[in-house]
């Protein structure tokens, strides 16, 4: 994960560089690399994708909305944070389609609980599974896996645009899918919880557009799995 920082204002630069590595210390795993710039002209010169950016909006030269208007012509899935003190440049941010909009100075609170949002929405978009079968290897993406099925001896996986006979088993697919949005709901099931349409006693139903499956639901299973999904429904707000 590449993040970048644009801002005339060196007290906030660092303010929020030490927030966010505090942050991604605290979260574990791999810390991204971070780039730092003093103008949105100098920004906009630079050739890397970036996949988080924090933007003031007021700076000499290019403001951060049209820089940040730059950096997704790159990375059109970039979560751009537009940071300012200046509350009048709110609706114009949200026409720019931003991920979110920050006022100086910076709360740690709320910045923490954005920069969840990001990272969970980066790494739905961003992670990608190889699915190996007979003839050959497809890679999907994790909002693109519906839920993976162990029936009549072949594990299926369920995918947006069909099904895969995967020649991994379901143990491979438990450990391999470790993201939030997943969970083995039954010892024959693995489902994607950002397709659920319902939910019952015993089973759960997955939605598609017009494409719809059901899943069994392990009832031993059932008050852990709705207080799961409760807890990531809470996180994609």
């Amino acid at each position: 994960m590449r993040i970048v920082f644009c801002d005339d204002d060196s007290v906030i630069l660092r303010q929020l560089l030490s927030l966010v590595k505090e942050f991604f210390a605290n979260l574990g795993g791999a810390e991204p690399e971070y780039s730092v710039y003093c103008s949105g002209d100098e920004l906009i010169r630079q050739r890397e994708q970036f996949d988080i950016a924090f933007l003031d909006v007021e700076m000499p030269g290019a403001s951060g909305i049209h820089a940040g208007a730059k950096l997704k012509e790159k990375n059109p899935r970039i979560k751009i944070f537009i940071v300012t003190a200046y509350p009048d440049y709110l609706d114009e941010a949200m026409r720019f389609q931003v991920f979110r909009y920050l006022s100086k100075p910076i709360d740690k609170t709320r910045l923490f609980r954005n920069l969840k949002d990001a990272v969970h929405s980066y790494n739905m978009e961003t992670c990608e599974f190889p699915i190996e079968t007979n003839t050959g290897v497809f890679v999907r993406r994790s909002e693109e896996i519906i839920c993976v099925e162990t029936t009549n001896r072949k594990t299926i996986v369920h995918t947006t645009d069909g099904d895969l006979i995967s020649i991994k088993n379901m143990e491979y697919w438990r450990e391999a899918l470790s993201l939030p949005c997943f969970y083995s709901t039954h010892r024959s099931y693995i489902i994607n919880m950002r397709f659920i349409y319902s939910i019952s006693n015993d089973s759960v139903i997955l939605k598609n557009g017009e494409q719809q499956m059901d899943a069994f639901l392990s009832r031993r299973k059932f008050t852990h799995f709705k207080n799961a999904y409760l807890v990531y429904m809470e996180s994609t707000k």
